[in-house]
């Protein structure tokens, strides 16, 4: 299928989530979302009612990440700040469960994690970041399968960050193929140009994360981050 860079344009977040961000640096972020027709802005959960303020009148989403790059905050923890961030304004949540649940074989703790999560989502979006880089075959199955129970939006690869893994075809085959029609796909990390991004929209994700969204509009640029 043949895609605009307009249509494209509404399939990417926006990301940068570096700690050293200025505030400029997070206004200019927004900015790029507005001008290019991003369909959101992917940022640190500090920075959302700065983002607030300049995406106001806007249909550009303001999206958050927790939880990363570690996943083994508190339960509490990740509940109470889903419940600031949709609070001061975000509208859609990225977040990292506890792999060790994964590796343990802790499959009820896992679950109920998210669960609690999606539930202090009160219905706004959620998506999993399964943090595949650190999974075997049979655990990314088990991990999607688990969050897909738990009431998720979305399922994704990985935050992008560090083990976290860099999206390739065959996982998001694989997590469209587990999701099915009951939850949708992200694909995030590594994805740097059109071409790659073309690549894991045909093997199922509807939306892509990545920091590379004016490369992949228009060719040219390079991005302050490697996400």
């Amino acid at each position: 299928m043949e895609y605009t860079n307009e249509q494209l344009a509404k399939m990417i977040q926006h990301t940068n989530v570096n700690p050293d961000l200025s505030k400029k640096d997070i206004i200019d972020l927004c900015n790029d979302c507005l001008k290019y027709g991003f369909d959101g802005v992917m940022l640190q959960p500090a920075w959302i009612e700065v983002a607030k303020e300049v995406l106001k009148g806007s249909d550009v989403k303001i999206c958050t990440a927790l939880g990363y790059p570690m996943g083994g905050e508190l339960t509490e923890a990740k509940v109470y700040q889903t419940e600031k961030i949709f609070a001061l304004g975000a509208d859609q949540l990225d977040f990292m469960a506890n792999i060790g649940y994964i590796k343990s074989q802790m499959y009820d703790e896992y679950r109920d994690e998210i669960a609690r999560i999606v539930k202090a989502a009160n219905g706004k979006v959620t998506k999993i970041m399964l943090e595949f880089g650190m999974l075997n075959h049979d655990e990314k199955i088990k991990a999607a399968e688990l969050a897909i129970e738990a009431g998720i939006t979305y399922v994704k690869n990985s935050s992008g960050w560090g083990r976290g893994g860099k999206a390739t075809e065959e996982d998001i085959r694989l997590l469209k193929k587990v999701a099915g029609d009951k939850a949708l796909v992200k694909a995030s990390g590594g994805i740097r140009n059109k071409e790659q991004a073309l690549k894991m929209i045909e093997a199922g994700a509807s939306l892509l994360g990545t920091s590379a969204g004016i490369q992949i509009i228009t060719g040219e640029g390079t991005s302050k981050s490697d996400y």
